[in-house]
């Protein structure tokens, strides 16, 4: 049986989003899907299947293990880890044909002893810091002298060279621009060094605003690609559709009096007769306790403010104007019902933080539930 939590995730409007961003960009740009951390909480396995299947050129991971979780599952294109490893990695990292971001000699010399000790090849993508101050190589000096490094491993090749913007999504561009003019610089080294990288830089942010500037020979669809802009106003003339829909439904309807309270602390008192709905989700399940009297949910089409202080498995919802409530009634958390909509924009906003940690805080309790598999 179904747990009445649970996230429904739409894989058409994930195909949609994925050709909407490959058509922003057009050409022969190629295409990575970035589904690191469990494909922004919507599944990294059945989200990888599709974008392959949709045509994506590249994965984007964050670790090793997510890259070979996907090579257990049958996928076979490249996957590159976009995050930083320890050198003691190299092995399952050449094992299951993953590629590395390298941006240190020790991580370059380890990749080569593992690559020699199975006579076989690593490709690689070194990382250039521009700005984000993160992971990279800070300086083209720098850059220069690790690839003459690399040229000296002979089970090493050089695939690509990649940035990451810090604040594309902003419509203030100076310091993407900014950026981009210092990862050029990189790219001159490059070229003078006699090779030729695949390039990439553009996150969200720059593929939806400066899909042709910085699109370079490959795009990364992180947020965009689950249906979310990076930004307020970012890209917004791309229609991106939301992937994942939150769903629950009500457990028990009770009337309170005038002076009677809701929940741990005490932190809602009704002013008049009320009718509460609780409801089988909580900060278990990643429905923030933080949302506490700030959110609402959707039950026959109209919104329902969320009362009382959100406990680990249950939260209570005031419905007293809507009409007709039975147990059983299905309640929206995230998605849309009827004329309204709450997203996970309005969510974020609601806990000061991002839609990406909205998406990625639902738990693995909550069961992902997959419409419209089917690839046209």
């Amino acid at each position: 049986m179904l747990r009445p939590t649970h996230a429904v995730i739409d894989m058409e409007a994930l195909r949609h989003n994925i050709r909407a961003l490959r058509e922003r960009v057009g050409g022969n740009t190629m295409y990575m899907a970035v589904v690191k951390a469990n494909a922004y909480g919507h599944g990294i396995v059945e989200v990888a299947r599709a974008a392959q299947d949709t045509g994506a050129d590249y994965l984007g991971v964050s670790i090793p293990e997510e890259g070979i979780r996907l090579r257990n599952a049958g996928i076979v294109i490249p996957i590159l880890i976009l995050g930083g490893i320890l050198p003691e990695s190299a092995g399952d990292v050449i094992a299951y044909n993953l590629i590395p971001t390298v941006y240190s000699d020790a991580m370059l010399d380890a990749l080569q002893l593992e690559a020699a000790k199975r006579g076989t090849a690593c490709h690689i993508h070194i990382k250039a810091d521009t700005g984000m101050n993160r992971i990279g190589v800070k300086t083209p000096e720098e850059f220069r002298a690790l690839l003459r490094r690399a040229k000296g491993c002979p089970n090493i090749t050089v695939e690509g060279l990649f940035t990451h913007f810090a604040v594309s999504e902003l419509k203030d561009k100076s310091f993407t621009n900014r950026q981009a003019a210092h990862f050029r610089e990189f790219i001159r080294v490059a070229k003078e060094e006699g090779i030729s990288p695949l390039l990439h830089a553009s996150n969200s942010g720059a593929l939806l605003d400066q899909p042709r500037e910085l699109g370079f020979d490959m795009v990364r669809g992180g947020i965009a690609m689950y249906g979310y802009h990076p930004g307020p106003g970012c890209g917004e003339c791309v229609d991106l559709r939301p992937v994942l829909t939150w769903k629950t439904a009500v457990t028990h309807i009770k009337e309170i009096r005038p002076g009677d309270t809701v929940s741990y602390g005490r932190r809602y008192t009704a002013s008049s007769p009320r009718l509460i709905a609780t409801l089988p989700v909580g900060y278990g399940d990643g429905y923030k306790r933080c949302l506490s009297n700030k959110i609402d949910v959707l039950i026959h089409g109209k919104r329902a403010p969320v009362v009382g202080t959100i406990c680990m498995d249950q939260c209570m919802a005031d419905v007293t104007d809507i009409g007709g409530m039975r147990v059983g009634d299905e309640v929206i958390l995230l998605g849309c019902q009827g004329d309204e909509r709450i997203d996970a924009d309005e969510m974020a906003a609601a806990a000061d933080t991002i839609s990406y940690e909205i998406l990625l805080c639902i738990s693995d309790r909550v069961p992902r539930v997959y419409i419209n598999e089917e690839t046209p």
